[in-house]
């Protein structure tokens, strides 16, 4: 709205989704499939997915700026003293984070949209 220029002038209604199910569904696998989607796409606002370059010897370092979820994914670059690193942040840390790894020598920071995930 505020990039077209408009503003709210009154809430008239909030509201939620709900999943409800059964104790015992007649589909449980379908619930499993249903409740896996949209717990990816919650997740998927919460994170975003960050790839930057880093020399070897600063990994340890790096690894504790981005420890991922469960870890960093580390891949070789062409000149072996470097290393591609991948790693699930959370938004709310994007800058602080940036600003951390360059400190530490990283190069080619960039940040990727995650649209859906399961985590």
């Amino acid at each position: 709205m505020q990039a077209a220029g408009l503003h709210a002038i009154k809430d008239i209604l909030e509201s939620q989704a709900v999943l409800i199910t059964s104790k015992k569904p007649p589909h449980p696998e379908l619930v499993k499939t249903i409740t896996g989607r949209i717990n990816g796409v919650i997740a998927a606002q919460k994170f975003v997915y960050m790839n930057y370059n880093i020399e070897r010897k600063h990994l340890k370092d790096a690894s504790q700026v981005t420890p991922g979820r469960k870890a960093p994914t580390f891949s070789p670059l062409e000149d072996p003293d470097w290393v591609a690193v991948s790693a699930m942040i959370l938004k709310s840390n994007v800058a602080q984070t940036m600003d951390d790894l360059e400190a530490i020598g990283a190069r080619d920071i960039l940040l990727f949209a995650i649209q859906n995930c399961r985590v």
